[in-house]
């Protein structure tokens, strides 16, 4: 999956890119059906597959097997479903969980925010992603898109063009978020804060 989303690998099409992590994701369920983390990467190839109730299913799943366990894809997949207030707790429990979060973490939190028109709760999070992992791109987009919505729009421009030295090929029609959310809705808002912050379309 990591292969297509970062563009290690341009030969892979999008969909044999996620046929092969889902085959392998099933696999590992068959091999180790009380591992969470099998079950998480199934949830995880699902949300691409947009099979979103499915998705959250099996993340429930990992968390049934272990209820200590926890990861900030649940979240990813609950943004995806059009669940954003269910991924900021999911976000929140997974940062009380694991004090070494990755940067990732609190981007999702700050686009949850996002997602929900709070820009002002949303901001200080993406700040603190940007800043946690500068060549992050999806981080740079949220902020971007962030700081547009509320107008701060030299700031807007300053990060997209961060995000675009640091993931030249993205267009906002191409965007993953927008190829795989349930709700047309949420794409449109995302990819209109993309829009005034001038990414490419």
């Amino acid at each position: 999956m990591e292969l297509w989303i970062r563009r290690w690998d341009d030969d892979r099409p999008w969909t044999a890119a996620i046929e092969a992590a889902y085959q392998s994701a099933r696999e590992a369920v068959r091999l180790a059906p009380n591992l969470s983390d099998a079950y998480v990467a199934l949830g995880w190839a699902l949300s691409f597959m947009r099979q979103h109730e499915a998705a959250i299913t099996e993340f429930e799943r990992a968390t049934q097997l272990n209820p200590n366990f926890t990861d900030y894809h649940f979240a990813f997949a609950l943004l995806v479903a059009g669940e954003p207030a269910k991924a900021i707790q999911t976000l929140e429990a997974h940062m009380r969980l694991d004090p070494f979060y990755q940067a990732r973490t609190t981007a999702m939190l700050g686009f949850a925010y996002y997602l929900l028109g709070r820009y002002l709760d949303a901001l200080p999070h993406l700040q603190e992603a940007a800043s946690r992992a500068p060549n992050h791109g999806h981080s740079r987009r949220y902020l971007a898109a962030t700081y547009a919505q509320l107008g701060q729009l030299d700031r807007a421009r300053d990060e997209a063009a961060e995000a675009l030295r640091i993931e030249p090929w993205f267009r906002i029609n191409q965007g993953i978020f927008a190829t795989i959310c349930k709700r047309p809705e949420d794409a449109e808002h995302f990819s209109k804060g993309l829009r005034k912050a001038g990414f490419p379309e």
